[in-house]
């Protein structure tokens, strides 16, 4: 008889739907786990408003989130049942060409298997996670962390590999453009090498969380002309680096602007495929400005992620804006596209 579970649905963008489905079964190789929570993410909401090019709908979404080992598939060692975890949202190959460089995050099958949207994702009471994730990245939680901290793995893991990737910057201003999860976890990632900061963001509750986290400027871009702050900043040269990370064009074109000469410009925040931007070659060539992008992630950050949120350096519940109900997800999912909450836990137990 066919046992079924409550999850999240989304059948077509728009169209999300708590509802009754069968209850996933370990196959050979992976585990199942009961979610003890999950969290919301900006990714979620892209896919939820407009859809994701990788999404195969309709499909349980989500794919931040904390479980316990309740079903071992064939292979797999008894000894994981009851075992507390948190683990990454997709793996790479291994064998392709660009894993064998080291470059996993651009690994040529990275999109077979991304839970949330490809396979069954985290906003429902269970979830099956293939063979190919868990051996990989398992991580047991021990009993003296947190888990919604724990939880933070695959978007804090991103920020750290985008922060290796813009590499030491030569001065102390930066500019963090975007005040979401993203903006404030490399906000806390900044700090932590003894840089400043100005975070720059269009919404004041927002900003208000990056000053509690240690910002030492905060500028609403909607209320000032930012071109004008930074004469009083570093010596009007402009910033030392430029984070990106609120994946709007005006905002690429502002990173572009407020950079000083021999600077770093990090484009965090992705934009839509085909989305232009028009670029002044001579901030380039006689200005020697050093544009940078960053993707996903790789399994030495993740390593290093992990390491981080044991550390305790960061203060990561500085960034959740309550709890929900797995019922009410899509409010969750409307407040942070209205641009009122950050992050949410969602509970289905």
């Amino acid at each position: 008889m066919a046992v079924y579970m409550r999850a999240a649905v989304l059948h077509a963008p728009g169209d999300l739907r708590v509802e009754d489905v069968r209850d996933p079964e370990p196959r050979r190789g992976s585990i199942v786990a009961r979610v003890l929570l999950a969290l919301t993410c900006g990714t979620d909401v892209k896919l939820y408003r407009r859809g994701h090019p990788l999404a195969r709908l309709p499909n349980i979404i989500g794919h931040e989130f904390v479980g316990v080992v309740e079903e071992v598939g064939e292979g797999v060692p008894e000894d994981l049942r009851g075992r507390r975890f948190v683990t990454m949202n997709t793996s790479p190959c291994g064998v392709c060409f660009y894993c064998s460089v080291g470059r996993e995050n651009l690994c040529e099958r990275l999109g077979e298997l991304i839970i949330g949207f490809t396979i069954p994702g985290a906003y429902a009471e269970r979830i099956e996670v293939p063979e190919r994730i868990w051996r990989r990245y398992f991580y047991q939680i021990q009993e003296n962390l947190d888990p919604v901290e724990a939880a933070f793995l695959e978007p804090l893991s991103t920020v750290v590999h985008g922060q290796r990737v813009l590499g030491k910057v030569e001065g102390e201003w930066v500019a963090v453009i975007g005040s979401g999860p993203i903006g404030l976890l490399h906000l806390q990632l900044l700090k932590l090498e003894g840089l400043r900061v100005a975070v720059i963001d269009r919404h004041w509750e927002k900003l208000s969380i990056a000053e509690k986290l240690g910002a030492d400027i905060t500028i609403n871009s909607k209320e000032t002309r930012v071109e004008d702050m930074v004469r009083n900043i570093n010596g009007g040269r402009g910033f030392d680096a430029v984070v990106e990370a609120a994946g709007k064009l005006e905002a690429w074109e502002l990173a572009l602007r407020l950079v000083r000469k021999g600077g770093k410009i990090l484009f965090f925040g992705g934009l839509p495929k085909g989305t232009g931007i028009t670029i002044d070659s001579y901030k380039i060539h006689y200005e020697e400005v050093e544009i940078l992008g960053a993707f996903h992630t790789t399994p030495r950050d993740v390593e290093k992620t992990y390491k981080i949120i044991e550390s305790r350096k960061l203060r990561l519940k500085e960034l959740v804006s309550g709890t929900k109900p797995l019922e009410r997800v899509q409010e969750a999912l409307e407040s942070m596209a209205s641009g009122q909450g950050l992050k949410y836990i969602i509970t289905s137990h």
